[in-house]
């Protein structure tokens, strides 16, 4: 049992990490994006770059901070019958959502798509096709990679904790 919450310690701190540490980049993404406004409505010369930037910066901030959230148990939720059930039932409801959910959709995510176009845009030098700068993609892919991967740890952490209260009465 000792391994096991060292090993979910672990999971919280890499992604209480990673939230916090990517939270700095919505200054980056904001002064861009600042910028890129002022270039097209003041000088009407409008950057090539705003548009990978913010998408980019963007999605890296929020993909990062989802395993945040998921280990701080902040997600949104329709309270309208959750709020009334016991502590016991909340867990049961939130592992059972998990496991038959969000596991197996992440799972597939990760592993079907995340990993191959990860590999994929490195081994091939791929470039963002989306905007006129076209940078090259596989810092993105992989930053992706990451994140989702960091999201299933915590919701895996998330569920097995649940469980283990739901089972002894006890925190894990």
């Amino acid at each position: 049992m000792k391994a096991l919450r060292t090993v979910f310690s672990a999971v919280d701190t890499v992604s209480t990490w990673l939230g916090k540490g990517v939270s700095f980049l919505l200054i980056v993404l904001i002064l861009a994006l600042t910028y890129d406004t002022f270039m097209r409505y003041v000088f009407r010369e409008p950057t090539v770059w705003a548009y990978d930037i913010a998408y980019m910066v963007g999605g890296t901030i929020m993909l990062m901070g989802m395993a945040w959230v998921t280990t701080r148990r902040e997600q949104v939720r329709v309270d309208i019958l959750y709020t009334r059930y016991s502590e016991k039932a909340k867990l049961a409801v939130d592992a059972i959502g998990n496991i038959f959910l969000f596991l197996p959709l992440f799972a597939f995510m990760v592993i079907e798509h995340a990993v191959p176009r990860a590999i994929r845009s490195f081994t091939t030098g791929e470039f963002s096709e989306v905007g006129f700068w076209r940078p090259p993609l596989w810092p993105y892919r992989w930053m992706m990679l990451v994140a989702l991967t960091m999201w299933l740890l915590a919701a895996i952490v998330w569920v097995v904790r649940d469980l283990h209260k739901v089972r002894t009465g006890e925190d894990l």
